[in-house]
């Protein structure tokens, strides 16, 4: 991808170089360059010996797998332990990603790997460890191409990023797999889980402290933190817990309950030619791995992506509402939150990009009758359009509140009401972050994955961009503090950041994370008309 350039004000840009750089939030890398052999620090796992590399930074030990390959007969099956090797393995390069419609980089079903940073002197230092879950709908992208290096330096801990199976591989359900293992289609989830057990065993080699594991994730991976939340196979493997624009209430990520699961699941099976029964897995495992990417489409369709995780009784059991409403969950210290404007993103990829034109007032009202039928009328009232013509705001607003804002909130009054530990809730809402000028139809403001770029060196491996101006670099330390400090103590608040309040039931504040002056705020639920997706959702 080119370098990018800032476009002066008023200028026109293609739909398809926007479609390249929004998409590029949510598509991974190439692999890195390796180092030269036999050099780099040499750490001992389970498996054997891996040789990484070192710099000023502190050291990277890449593509490190902690499953088998998913291959053969163990595709559309829970990951099986990692082959051990001989000698010393290069940890030099990332892995390949896991197959994907659209990859920037070689794909491989051997893509079960994850990549640990290091901060310079950790060797028995016992550092706080975080390991992060990447986004992208669940269909798309990689641990790969989050640079970790700003969490790393302030933090003083430990990151891992992982790869897992995505789309049909990691999320297919049959009746025929369900007979085969304990569940059927959340294999996605279940990689998530063998990666923080790989964490649990073996990050005490490269100085962490495996009795002190964040996990924390965006967008699909905030949602898959929720999961990890409420999920019985993975109590015990971690010990605190952010999840940032993942909500996982009544949005189309789900869980998907199990019978829908198998109607999606033997769809696409008979779209593939796999249309018997009694031969569909043995047809899908026998299909090459290009065949069961899925369709990048997911990206658009809000409404229903495509594959998501499953209610399959074993690995998720119940929808996370109920389960934390409940106190049926892991109860860790937990940070939630959303961006003030999340919807643009989706409404700029949807009609701005795919259909090349604004949303319209009929697009708003198809959307309402389809997602809140019930409340329709109350949601018109709360979403006007600007025109006939032009819904790209309204739309937009209503995505944001119903599907990130509203369930963040919800989710951090259930656990603060259902359990004792700690939540502590925020909203990203920094003027002008990154690329928010980057549509020529609609300011995307504080779009979903904006705040990405205040937390990590690269995202997604987007070219470099016009740098954080002064004010929002002190956003950025803030963050990367409240993040950081967090993966310590369970607690955001240290020396030199705003005080960042826990969530009282039934009564906000809320932190607001801006350059403009971070701090608590009360009018979040006003803000975002909370009560009216409460009475939406049930």
């Amino acid at each position: 991808m080119k370098p990018f350039r800032r476009r002066p004000r008023g200028s026109t840009l293609s739909a398809s170089a926007l479609f390249v750089l929004l998409a590029a939030m949510v598509i991974s890398p190439a692999p890195a360059s390796a180092a030269p052999p036999g050099q780099g620090p040499v750490v001992r796992v389970a498996g054997g010996a891996v040789r990484g590399k070192a710099d000023a930074t502190g050291e990277t030990f890449l593509g490190i797998p902690y499953a088998a390959p998913p291959t053969g007969a163990l595709r559309f099956r829970p990951p099986a332990p990692p082959r051990a090797w001989s000698g010393v393995r290069d940890a030099t390069e990332q892995g390949p990603l896991c197959p994907q419609s659209v990859p920037l980089g070689s794909t491989s079903e051997d893509c079960l790997s994850l990549n640990v940073y290091v901060p310079p002197g950790a060797a028995h230092r016992k550092l706080p460890v975080m390991v992060w879950i990447h986004g992208g709908a669940y269909i798309l992208g990689s641990g790969a191409g989050y640079d970790p290096a700003p969490l790393v330096a302030t933090g003083q801990v430990i990151v891992v990023s992982m790869n897992y199976r995505l789309g049909p591989l990691g999320f297919m359900a049959l009746p025929g797999l369900s007979g085969e293992s304990a569940t059927t289609g959340n294999y996605g989830l279940l990689d998530q889980q063998a990666a923080l057990r790989w964490v649990r065993a073996n990050i005490g080699a490269f100085g962490g402290d495996s009795r002190n594991v964040t996990v924390f994730g965006e967008s699909a991976g905030g949602h898959s933190v929720c999961m990890q939340l409420i999920s019985p196979t993975a109590r015990g493997l971690f010990d605190k817990a952010i999840s940032e624009s993942g909500g996982c209430v009544g949005t189309p990520l789900g869980p998907r309950p199990l019978a829908k699961a198998y109607r999606t699941g033997q769809a696409f099976a008979d779209s593939l030619g796999c249309t018997d029964p009694r031969t569909v897995v043995a047809c899908l495992r026998g299909l090459p791995a290009n065949k069961l990417v899925g369709d990048f489409g997911g990206l658009f369709r809000l409404d229903d992506p495509g594959w998501e995780p499953v209610i399959d009784g074993s690995v998720v059991t119940e929808d996370p509402a109920s389960a934390i409403k409940a106190g049926r969950y892991q109860k860790v210290p937990l940070i939630v939150g959303s961006n003030k404007d999340e919807g643009r993103l989706f409404t700029a990829l949807g009609y701005h990009v795919q259909q090349l034109r604004r949303a319209k007032a009929d697009d708003l009202d198809r959307v309402i009758d389809l997602r809140t039928p019930a409340a329709a009328g109350a949601m018109r009232a709360a979403y006007p359009p600007a025109s006939a013509g032009d819904a790209d705001l309204a739309l937009s607003a209503y995505t944001t509140d119903g599907l990130f804002a509203c369930p963040a909130h919800f989710i951090a009054q259930a656990a603060a009401s259902s359990g004792s530990q700690p939540v502590y809730q925020y909203e990203f809402a920094d003027p002008k972050p990154p690329l928010s000028d980057f549509d020529p139809l609609m300011p995307l403001g504080d779009y979903h994955s904006s705040e990405l770029f205040y937390l990590f060196r690269t995202v997604q491996s987007l070219p470099p961009l016009p740098g954080l101006n002064a004010a929002q670099q002190r956003l950025s330390q803030q963050m990367l503090s409240y993040w950081t400090t967090f993966a310590k103590t369970g607690a955001p608040n240290g020396s030199g950041t705003p005080t960042w309040p826990a969530v009282t039931p039934g009564r906000p504040p809320i932190q607001r994370l801006t350059s403009q002056g971070t701090g608590p705020f009360t009018t979040f639920t006003r803000d975002h008309h909370c009560d009216l997706w409460a009475g939406a959702t049930g």
